[in-house]
C-alpha cells in the first residue's frame, strides 16, 4: 500500500514538472516570435532612418548648389554694376563742356 502511494505521488510530480516544462517551451516560442518581430521592426527603423538621411544628405547638396548659384549671381551683378558705373562715368565725362577752351581737341 504505502510503496503504491509513494509511486502516485511520484507520478503526478512527474506529470506535473512535465505540465510545467511544456509551458514554459511555449513561453520560450512566444518570446522568440516577440524578438523576431522586434528585430524587423529595428530593420524597418533603420531603414527608414536611412532614407531620412539620404534625403538630409540631398537636401543639403541642393542647398549648396544654390548657394553657389547666388554667389555667382551676386558676383555677375556686382560685376554688372561696375560695368554700369565705368561707363556711365566715361559717358559724363565725355559729355562735361569745357570752359576756356580746354575741350579735348577732335
Amino acid at each position: 500500500g504505502n510503496i503504491g502511494k509513494n509511486v502516485e505521488n511520484i507520478e503526478k510530480k512527474t506529470e506535473n514538472i512535465e505540465r510545467k516544462i511544456e509551458n514554459i517551451e511555449k513561453k520560450i516560442e512566444e518570446t522568440d516570435g516577440k524578438i523576431e518581430n522586434f528585430q524587423q521592426m529595428m530593420q524597418q527603423h533603420d531603414t527608414r532612418i536611412k532614407k531620412i538621411e539620404e534625403e538630409d544628405l540631398q537636401r543639403d547638396k541642393k542647398m549648396e548648389e544654390m548657394d553657389i548659384r547666388l554667389t555667382e549671381v551676386e558676383r555677375d551683378k556686382s560685376g554688372l554694376s561696375w560695368e554700369i558705373d565705368r561707363s556711365e562715368f566715361y559717358l559724363r565725362f565725355q559729355n562735361v563742356q569745357e570752359e576756356k577752351g580746354e575741350d579735348l581737341k577732335e
